[in-house]
């Protein structure tokens, strides 16, 4: 159980980090952009109150919890996409 913990900690400190540097890279002059932003930056929440979650209750999460989570970062990724995506 405590593997299975780690392993999903990893997982969300990787796309955490990789939420930050396209959180920097962006212009957020450009309004597209901004979007792509709120996007990032409500992903980047969603993943920190995640981590704070596993940790406080360490061995007795809820794993139903852990996967509506990694769903509203799937839904607010999407929708950042489609609303102000590649352009």
């Amino acid at each position: 159980m405590a593997k299975s913990v780690d392993v999903i900690l990893v997982v969300l400190l990787l796309v955490q980090g990789v939420l930050t540097v396209l959180t920097w890279v962006v212009n957020p002059i450009i309004v597209t952009q901004q979007i792509q932003a709120a996007g990032y930056i409500a992903s980047s929440l969603i993943i920190l109150s995640m981590i704070v979650y596993i940790y406080y209750r360490s061995e007795d999460y809820d794993q139903e919890w852990i996967a509506a989570g990694i769903g509203m970062i799937i839904l607010i990724m999407l929708l950042t996409y489609l609303k102000g995506g590649a352009t």
